[in-house]
């Protein structure tokens, strides 16, 4: 029975009516919205990711590569989940001797070839690396020159790096990780010692500095496993390894115009008519970290539709507690309609109770969302950080739900008939 106030009945407003129906089930209304909350905490936790993710790769490649450009065979270099396409296996290499070209110009602010031994992630060709009796951990050995510190960020922790002079001599010299020197080392000084590589014995000269645990997610390993060796040692002990890479830092602010100058001087060399595409690939250094967008958007493809299936299975029990709420509500909405409340009045009313409904499922699954990408952030070093995109897009994603969950009880209410309603008891 709904209390009386004078002769008419006395109805209380909206927001008290969705308080009261939600304290009322509290066990209900909480298992109700498991669903919204869950999905609405995965739009802003990825949200989270995506941006975090952005923001790391600008970190990182301003701390390690500023205005740098790979120029390579393939379309991209680094770790990527895509195989190269049939028409970049039978592209020409690019050669030491457009190294020589680009290195020529004057534009660039440091440029160094760069030739690859191993792989930027696992793989069944690494390289043998050992000392001590101890091997290393899937190394990854880069052919440089000795300018090659210009061009990117190589942080010395003891040593050095070596000289043109051993360059031009094809010395047997190495520069290596810090997770290398760990491994096959342990605590004794590397320096001046003798590692194995690939069965050929060189001379460690350098050690990098330790990993600072900053990378893209959270850690930057790859630093940890590097050799660099002299290019022409490297072409020496490899001349199986035909492909360069041309590794070019840019004058502040010039990135654009010096990458526009050496695209054309590589378009000319490759005999490319200018009506066709390059047939070589133009890396910026962000452009390394693409299997970490490419695994985001995989991991993306298969949780979106669980948020959305969690938002639909939401809806489904907003709509049955809703249809609950009018078979036990039907005696106050007949007697509302008798005495004057109109369809629209009812629906409206309705609605509303399931889009705030949901909108409070939505508002704690965004406060979910904060909790787990500061916990993320805590735990890894990550800058995870919920976006106002996600945090506007899950409360939309919520309302919508309440207002699609609730339309059909909401129309059922709307159009009971005064009389038979009354009846109820």
């Amino acid at each position: 029975m709904i209390p009386m106030k004078g002769k008419l009945p006395y109805v209380p407003d909206l927001r008290q009516i969705v308080i009261e129906s939600i304290l009322a089930h509290r066990l209900r209304s909480a298992l109700t919205l498991t669903g919204v909350i869950v999905g609405t905490a995965v739009v802003a936790l990825v949200g989270a990711v995506l941006t975090g993710l952005s923001q790391r790769v600008a970190e990182v490649t301003e701390k390690n590569s500023p205005n740098v450009v790979y120029f390579t065979k393939e379309e991209r270099i680094g770790p990527s989940l895509q195989q190269p396409t049939a028409e970049e296996r039978q592209r020409k290499e690019l050669t030491y001797e457009d190294f020589l070209a680009v290195e020529a110009l004057e534009s660039p602010l440091a440029v160094s070839p760069q030739k690859i031994r191993g792989s930027y992630g696992p793989t069944a060709d690494v390289p043998k690396v050992t000392a001590n009796s101890r091997t290393a951990i899937n190394p990854l050995i880069l052919g440089v020159w000795e300018n090659y510190p210009e061009t990117q960020n190589v942080p010395i922790s003891s040593g050095r790096f070596f000289t043109g002079e051993e360059r031009g001599e094809r010395k047997s010299v190495a520069v290596i990780g810090s997770g290398i020197a760990e491994q096959i080392f342990e605590d004794a000084d590397p320096i001046g010692e003798i590692v194995k590589i690939d069965g050929r014995l060189f001379k460690v000269v350098g050690v990098l500095k330790e990993a600072s645990g900053e990378g893209v997610i959270g850690s930057d390993e790859l630093d940890e496993r590097i050799i660099y060796i002299p290019f022409e040692t490297f072409r020496k002990f490899y001349p199986g390894i035909e492909g360069t890479v041309i590794v070019m830092r840019a004058r502040e602010g010039m990135v654009d115009e010096t990458t526009e100058e050496i695209t054309s001087l590589l378009r000319r060399r490759r005999g490319v008519a200018p009506t066709k595409p390059n047939n070589f690939g133009v890396n910026r250094a962000e452009q390394v970290f693409e299997l970490v967008n490419d695994t985001i958007a995989t991991l993306g493809a298969v949780v979106v539709p669980i948020a959305l299936a969690s938002l639909f299975v939401g809806g489904v029990g907003v709509m049955n507690i809703m249809l609950v709420s009018v078979k036990e509500r039907t005696a106050e909405i007949g007697i509302r309609r008798a005495i004057g409340a109109t369809r629209r009045t009812i629906l409206v009313q309705f609605l509303a109770e399931a889009s705030i409904l949901t909108t409070v499922g939505g508002v704690v699954g965004i406060s979910v969302g904060l909790l787990f990408a500061f916990l993320f952030r805590l735990i890894v070093s990550f800058p995870a950080e919920v976006p106002v995109w996600a945090v506007a897009a899950g409360l939309l994603a919520s309302v919508f739900v309440g207002i699609a969950a609730g339309f059909y009880p909401a129309y059922k209410a709307a159009n009971l008939d005064p009389i038979e309603a009354m009846r109820q008891p």
